[in-house]
């Protein structure tokens, strides 16, 4: 089982009635519309500036994103 990490985003409420409402006529639940997002962002990345390295990924320290707001 892959290891998960809860992240809590901090957004203005016109953001969140934006996004609620997105996600509502795409028939996602926030949760699988944020996903949806970050994964699209990390694909174009990727495909702009090559694939991220599992190598490069090891040294990604997530104890600094532990308590911190996004």
């Amino acid at each position: 089982m892959k290891k998960s990490r809860t992240l809590k985003i901090r957004m203005s409420e016109d953001v969140a009635k934006r996004l609620a409402y997105v996600s509502k006529s795409e028939g996602m639940t926030l949760q699988n519309q944020i996903m949806s997002m970050i994964r699209q962002k990390i694909q174009y990345f990727e495909r702009v500036k090559g694939n991220i390295k599992p190598s490069a990924l090891e040294t990604v320290d997530m104890n600094e994103f532990e308590n911190e707001d996004i």
